[in-house]
């Protein structure tokens, strides 16, 4: 009877994961996406979507874990999945796309000038950009991995605790 009991704690905490993370990505990549759209951004538009979607998953997942439906654990660790390859599409197609004889010419005129306001240094203003942008990208990488990458482990080791709750 206590391994029942534990394994039926081991599904809540997995549900409070799964529904917290879940509403956290499908809502913060949904507002981004909106807000994206009204500067006329498409492609950042597409790529919240995309993350959104990841989100959806994940609460359809945790949906299917709460009525310990064994197909709940396919739906968060594809969620986890899916979301690390939009994630690194995004970034390799940003570091693959910088110009880097131009760094400026990622950001709208107005941005140059606000940021050679503050420090009309061109060529340290480039450097940093440079060092920045391709650290920016390269974190993302590697947090997503980290990341969505643990979740999957965690939600993988839910298996058998949703085994043997739904037996």
């Amino acid at each position: 009877m206590d391994e029942v009991s534990g394994s039926n704690k081991k599904i809540q905490r997995a549900l409070v994961i799964s529904r917290t993370n879940g509403w956290s990505v499908a809502g913060f990549a949904g507002v981004c996406a909106l807000v994206v759209i009204l500067f006329g951004d498409v492609f950042g538009f597409l790529v919240g979507l995309a993350v959104s979607l990841s989100g959806v998953m994940e609460l359809k997942g945790s949906r299917l874990l709460r009525g310990l439906d064994k197909k709940a654990i396919g739906w968060l660790v594809g969620s986890q999945v899916y979301l690390i390859i939009v994630l690194w599409i995004y970034a390799l197609f940003n570091l693959v796309t910088f110009n880097s004889t131009d760094p400026w010419a990622r950001f709208s005129p107005g941005f140059k000038d606000l940021i050679l306001s503050i420090n009309p240094d061109v060529y340290l203003v480039e450097a940093l950009l440079k060092v920045t942008y391709l650290a920016t990208y390269i974190t993302l990488i590697l947090v997503a991995l980290i990341y969505q990458g643990g979740l999957c482990l965690y939600y993988l080791s839910r298996k058998k605790y949703l085994y043997a709750e739904s037996e």
